[in-house]
């Protein structure tokens, strides 16, 4: 039994001999090959490092754009309604009726940022923004509507007969119901 033994270690002697004797002889070779995979590999971590720090720049510019009047931050918007011309050229007299409207109180534009919004008129820019507000959300409808209203009272008659009257101009077109008429007859 003793003589198996022995021929096993003297086989496994050889062979790490072998196998140690070849990875030097190859180590040549693969130091090359590993030389070209880590210079692809640097030169991919590099741009991928600079594309990340990039995008956290424009993301920052998205966190703070369109917070003030002033500068270049209003020029950084999500949306920008642009109303200057309401009503279209092909109707008669266009230009009367959108400068009517600029009159009453809308602007010729709204720029829609993360935390408010800006409005303001083509040839003056920014006029104004809204106070920057967390969980914000634009309301086109209501915004628009709310300074025709306050333009149009402030103009001509008060608050409350501009409300007044844009419910008797809203009436013809809603279904009128009174409190009294809902019983089931």
């Amino acid at each position: 039994m003793g003589i198996f033994n022995s021929r096993k270690t003297e086989d496994t002697t050889r062979q790490s001999r072998s196998v140690s004797d070849t990875k030097f002889s190859s180590s040549s070779m693969d130091k090359s090959a590993l030389k070209r995979a880590t210079r692809t590999r640097m030169v991919w971590c590099i741009i991928t490092s600079l594309l990340l720090l990039i995008s956290v720049i424009f993301l920052i510019l998205v966190e703070i754009g369109n917070t003030s009047k002033s500068g270049v931050l209003p020029q950084i918007y999500f949306i920008k309604l642009n109303l200057s011309h309401v009503f279209p050229t092909t109707i008669p007299n266009s230009n009367l009726l959108n400068s009517i409207a600029q009159t009453l109180g809308l602007h010729d534009f709204y720029q829609v940022g993360l935390w408010n919004y800006c409005e303001g008129y083509l040839a003056q820019g920014v006029t104004d923004c809204t106070k920057p507000k967390a969980l914000y959300w634009f309301d086109p409808v209501s915004i628009i509507s709310n300074q025709l209203v306050s333009g149009a009272s402030g103009m001509f008659i008060s608050h409350d007969t501009a409300d007044s009257m844009l419910t008797l101009w809203q009436s013809p077109f809603q279904l009128k119901s009174t409190p009294y008429s809902t019983s089931l007859r």
